[in-house]
Parts: C-alpha cells; structure tokens; sequence
C-alpha cells in the first residue's frame, strides 16, 4: 500500500480566503484591514499566529515560519517565470546564449529540490513552481533553436555565395565541393 507522504500543516488546513490573505502578510508585507499591528512595520511571525488567534484560528509559530518560508520561495519561482517569459518575448542573438540554459538548468534543479523539501505542497502550489520550472526550460528550448536558425541561415548564405563565385570563375566542381566542405564546414 502506497502511503501519501504530504503533511498538512494547520495552516494547510485555515480556508483558502484566510490563508491568502495570511500570504499576502508573509509575501508582500501587507497588513490585513482588519488588524491594526502592534508594531510598525512589515508583519512578523508573531503577528499572524496573533492575527490567527485573533480570527479564531490556533496556529505556532513554527507553522507559520514553515509556510512563510514555502510562500517566499513559490513567490520567487513565479517572478522567475514571469522574468523568462518577458526574455522570451524579443529572443534577440544577444539573449539567446549559453548563460541562458544555465540559469534554466540551475532553475530546474532548485526547482527539484524545493519540491523534494516541501511535501504538504498543494497541487496549485505545485502547479505554480511546475510552470515556472516549464517557462525557464523553454527558454533554453528556443535559444537553441534560435541559434541554430542562425547558424542554418549563415551556412546557406555561404553555400549561395560560393556556388556564385564558382559560377563566375568556372571553378571545379571537386574544388567547389573541397571548399564548401573544408573551408565553410558545408556537407552536400
């Protein structure tokens, strides 16, 4: 029998509308409309497991730094995505390079390894990191893609440029072939 491994945090188990809004304090430092702090500032740990309390929900503190820590990091994998998708959008020569699929294969293994760590992932939750891990692999997908465009486009420039010359000075066609091969790495 295959045993579920996710472990829900009571936070896990507050309704949805009270656990966004507890995302929103941990992610985006924003303070409820309904709860004045006691401190001013960001809000801390302890001003939500006060807030729960205050709504009527029993929550530790531990729970809280748990779920804070998961919010932050889903955070940054959905600005790591919208990030690719905006490069993504004028792929130019300059982006399209090998730096590019290193920051994606460097994503997707953080990505892993997040999701290893982090077992009570909801399924939107999970969604959220897979898109983001799907966007920056995609990247390295279309930069390789668009450097070998590239490369196909000069190599076919090339090829018309000597079959011209060739052409022109009535060269060999064993010489002509040499040359493709040899000096412009063109196989016919």
């Amino acid at each position: 029998m295959k045993q579920n491994r996710r472990t829900h945090s009571s936070i896990d188990r507050l309704p949805q509308q009270f656990r966004d809004t507890i995302t929103r304090m941990v992610v985006d430092n924003e303070w409820p409309a309904d709860f004045s702090p006691t401190k001013p500032g960001n809000p801390r740990y302890e001003d939500i497991v006060a807030y729960c309390t205050l709504k009527g929900h029993v929550v530790s503190l531990s729970a809280v730094g748990r779920f804070g820590a998961r919010m932050r990091m889903l955070a940054k994998y959905k600005q790591a995505g919208i990030m690719v998708r905006d490069v993504m959008k004028d792929l130019t020569a300059e982006k399209a390079s090998e730096t590019q699929k290193a920051v994606a294969e460097m994503i997707t293994a953080e990505t892993i390894d997040f999701i290893g760590r982090n077992e009570s992932l909801s399924g939107k939750e999970i969604k959220d990191v897979a898109q983001a891990m799907r966007d920056c692999t995609s990247i390295a997908i279309n930069a390789d893609k668009y450097i070998r465009a590239q490369l196909s486009e000069k190599v076919k420039q090339a090829d018309e440029t000597i079959t011209n010359i060739a052409g022109k000075k009535n060269i060999d066609p064993e010489v002509l072939k040499v040359i493709r091969e040899q000096v412009y790495g063109i196989l016919t």
